[in-house]
């Protein structure tokens, strides 16, 4: 008997922004909507729940529509997958510490370069476009508490404490 899925990657992809989204629908929901003219807390992302939703289904959908792809599930790319995984957790632990600048630039040049497009040259302006680019979207035009350069770039910081006076 012949499978009705054509495309299970496209299939629980889809299954799984799915989820995504009524995770984030189910978990705002104490957040105040609003109206469109004076949108609440919870306005915006869940809007962004509902379209991660719908756009989930399309891609669902689709999978269960196309043309039928042999070997769907073979070759996971481990390295890359590591790759952005761990840039992300990255990015989470580092951006107090050095600042919103360097780590966006580190996330942006190694997810860039696990590409197979991508060359040294590109990935480095890109992450130096990125990180000016979210510094002033959300240092100076959001005025996010965020350092541009933490803590941890200052040589102040790893120097030897003062031994305390007797």
């Amino acid at each position: 008997m012949d499978s009705q899925i054509q495309k299970p990657r496209d299939v629980i992809g889809g299954c799984v922004i799915i989820a995504i989204g009524a995770f984030f629908l189910l978990t705002g929901r104490e957040l105040e909507l609003g109206t469109s003219l004076s949108m609440g807390a919870g306005y915006f992302p869940t809007a962004l729940s509902i379209i991660t939703i719908i756009l989930g289904g399309f891609l669902a959908l689709k999978g269960l529509r196309g043309a039928r792809v042999e070997g769907a599930f073979s070759g996971v790319p481990w390295i890359p997958l590591a790759s952005i995984i761990g840039s992300v957790v990255f990015f989470g632990i580092t951006i107090r510490g050095i600042g919103i600048a360097p780590a966006v630039a580190i996330v942006v040049f190694v997810t860039a370069l696990v590409s197979r497009y991508a060359r040294w040259t590109t990935a480095i302006l890109l992450a130096i476009g990125m990180a000016a680019f979210c510094t002033a979207i959300f240092i100076y035009l959001l005025n996010l508490p965020l350092p541009t350069f933490g803590p941890w770039l200052s040589l102040g910081h790893w120097a030897p404490a003062p031994a305390p006076a007797q």
